[in-house]
């Protein structure tokens, strides 16, 4: 595995030296690679696979990192590195032929925005045409949200006003 940490400090120059940054990125890595939603299965994955954690960067001779210290830090934790090591796996895959960067790759969320088509208690009776959009926001726009989790119910029983977020 080829992942450029050579940008993030190790350890923090002042206070307890704790764990390695390192470590704990790599360990976070292993996580979403497993499909752990809860940092509490990671920390039982490590301490069950103590060559993964060793694999990670973690000294398993002594105790490893607890709930609270991955929890820790990562509200403490910066995303901007985040995106960075992000960025950089992705140009080295790029550079090795492994990604092909020819198409461009998007992921979005709707976000309700604060109009008058989202609330319930509004009675306007062209709330829900599509030519009626919001105009406090010029890239708010109507769409569908379903009400149901259910993945085989395809439920589209209300219109929304959405915020297209870009990066």
């Amino acid at each position: 595995m080829n992942l450029d940490l050579s940008f993030v400090p190790e350890f923090p120059k002042t206070g307890r030296k704790g764990f390695s940054n390192h470590a704990m990125i790599c360990s976070f890595i292993v996580m979403k690679c497993e499909g752990f939603s809860m940092i509490s299965d990671l920390v039982d994955y490590l301490h069950n696979n103590l060559l993964i954690a060793h694999f990670c960067g973690f000294d398993i001779s002594r105790p490893l990192p607890s709930y609270w210290t991955f929890d820790r830090f990562l509200k403490n934790f910066d995303n901007k590195v985040l995106s960075e090591i992000m960025k950089t796996q992705v140009l080295f895959l790029s550079k090795e032929g492994i990604v092909d960067t020819s198409f461009i790759g998007l992921d979005s969320t709707p976000v309700s925005a604060n109009t008058s088509q989202n609330n319930p208690k509004s009675f306007l009776s062209n709330k829900f045409k599509p030519g009626n959009q919001p105009r406090a926001d010029s890239d708010c726009k109507l769409g569908v949200h379903t009400a149901s989790n259910q993945t085989n119910e395809k439920n589209m029983n209300s219109i929304r006003a959405i915020k297209i977020m870009s990066l």
